[in-house]
């Protein structure tokens, strides 16, 4: 299969999914309320850094070597990766899922300070080891290239989840609001279990490889695995940690500058529940492109071919910015009508606007970090992240207490932290280009989103002066940009027409 078709089905999975994340939460919030929907949420944090644990980076470890090794024909050694990474995945998912399930009563009372938050967080036990036997199964139809099964079976898992958590929501809301919020917590584990049904239906393909290894071989295996999954594992920390500070830090010094704690509470939701959800947008799209390259880029790796690993790399940051850039301008130019007719809260457009520049720094710093990981460097990108998340940190607890700025100095911060590790951890990925960076390669998508900027402001008085409806006049902007832009891309060779044969 073409690397074109690769990221165009990937990419509709992810965008199919991410629909149904934003569809599945207007009929739950009619069937739990306010109040349902926070039991719900507020074991979310907890889970998912328990998920990072068990992961522990293995299904893109696996993805890694399984590529590499296949690139060079040694179909043994990639046999006795993955089921030695399966194994281990599956030993981590039971122990952790098992931890989690009796560490729940401790967790809803202590941390979470709602005894009735136990059973949403012991439901989620359960989806720790399956989402750890669903990794496996992942990383290596990733490391085979086979994206046409990884994207059926993202889209196949989200609709599951969502059919599940709404039915079981349903089922048990007359038994009291902690059942049917546990009712939709498993829909996360019920999405895995049927993700992973459906890749195992398609794993005909069996590698050569030995049954019982010797405890040498493998010990061997698992901490080769481990050492590369682990600055993946770093990595995927330092986000949400960072989020779980940035909870703690804004609404606080929004308060220091003298705002409410309601108020103060709104504008977090403005800026992290809405402004930050839209910038992660584009992110949909690029996280396509690296799940294809990456192991593309990683057998190119293993056969030397330093040629097709400077091209690749190349290709991933130019379409990276083809996507962010215009992303950027549109965000920037429609974020009230964006806040208006998704949220129904034009104010949200404040904090979109100071944090629509970051739209370009977060979806570099995916891309560079996913390259950096295939090519065993992943160090280079925990840094870049741990310094933008400190960048983040400290420019939100000053500025968020200046009444000037107020929420915007989250935006800001937020903006800023992706900036700065997307700079860095490209800084990094420019030491294993065999030759130098064209840096012109990305002007053509930046002056063709400052040229398309007029355009879309001109498509929007023009439809919203003769009083058409909202949603119509945001999807006219939107479409008339786009159309704009990629006649540009088209009529100048933005991309050439072999760009992404495989």
């Amino acid at each position: 299969m073409s690397l074109s078709r690769s990221v165009g089905l990937l990419f509709l999975a992810g965008l199919f999914s991410k629909f149904l994340s934003v569809f599945y939460r207007v009929p739950l919030s009619y069937l739990l309320g306010a109040e349902g929907i926070g039991l719900y949420q507020m074991s979310y944090p907890a889970f998912v850094v328990m998920v990072i644990v068990a992961t522990g980076g293995l299904p893109f470890a696996i993805t890694k070597h399984i590529a590499q090794h296949l690139a060079v024909g040694d179909k043994e050694k990639a046999g006795r990766l993955f089921r030695v990474g399966q194994q281990l995945l599956w030993l981590r998912g039971i122990l952790l899922g098992l931890f989690f399930y009796l560490f729940a009563p401790i967790l809803a009372l202590k941390v979470l300070g709602d005894p009735r938050s136990e059973l949403p967080l012991k439901m989620l036990a359960p989806a720790i080891f399956f989402i750890c036997v669903e990794g496996s199964l992942r990383g290596y139809f990733q490391g085979l290239q086979q994206h046409s099964i990884l994207a059926k079976a993202q889209a196949f898992e989200q609709l599951c989840r969502v059919v599940i958590m709404l039915t079981l929501s349903f089922l048990l809301l007359p038994y009291g609001l902690e059942y049917a919020a546990a009712g939709a917590a498993a829909g996360a584990a019920g999405g895995s279990l049927c993700a992973i049904v459906f890749l195992q239906g398609y794993k005909a393909r069996r590698f050569n490889s030995k049954c019982f290894l010797r405890l040498q071989e493998w010990s061997e295996s698992a901490r080769m695995l481990q050492c590369f999954g682990l600055p993946v594992m770093l990595g995927s920390f330092i986000m949400p940690v960072m989020q779980m500070i940035d909870a703690a830090i804004v609404p606080l010094r929004l308060q220091a500058s003298g705002i409410p704690i309601h108020l103060a509470t709104a504008l977090f939701g403005q800026h992290a529940g809405m402004a930050l959800s839209l910038v992660a947008l584009p992110t949909v799209a690029t996280r396509a492109l690296t799940t294809a390259l990456v192991p593309n880029l990683a057998a190119a790796s293993a056969r030397k071919n330093q040629t097709l690993v400077t091209n690749r790399m190349m290709l991933a940051i130019r379409i990276t910015a083809a996507i962010s850039l215009p992303a950027t301008v549109g965000l920037y130019i429609l974020a009230q009508p964006i806040c208006q007719v998704l949220f129904g809260t034009p104010e949200a457009a404040i904090p979109l606007q100071w944090l629509a520049f970051g739209t370009v720094g977060l979806c570099m710093m995916e891309t560079n970090g996913s390259l950096l990981h295939a090519l065993g460097k992943g160090q280079g990108a925990v840094v870049a992240l741990f310094a933008g998340a400190v960048v983040n940190a400290s420019v939100d607890y000053y500025a968020c207490a200046l009444p000037a700025l107020n929420i915007r100095g989250a935006a800001l911060g937020t903006g800023l932290g992706f900036t700065v590790a997307a700079a860095l951890s490209f800084l990094f990925l420019k030491r294993y280009l065999p030759k130098p960076f064209n840096y012109g390669a990305l002007l053509f998508p930046l002056l063709a989103s400052l040229i398309m900027a007029p355009v879309v402001k001109w498509a929007f008085d023009f439809s919203f002066s003769r009083g058409w409806v909202p949603m119509v006049v945001l999807l006219w902007a939107v479409g008339v940009g786009a159309g704009f832009y990629g006649l540009m891309a088209l009529t100048t060779g933005l991309f050439g027409a072999n760009i992404f044969q495989a």
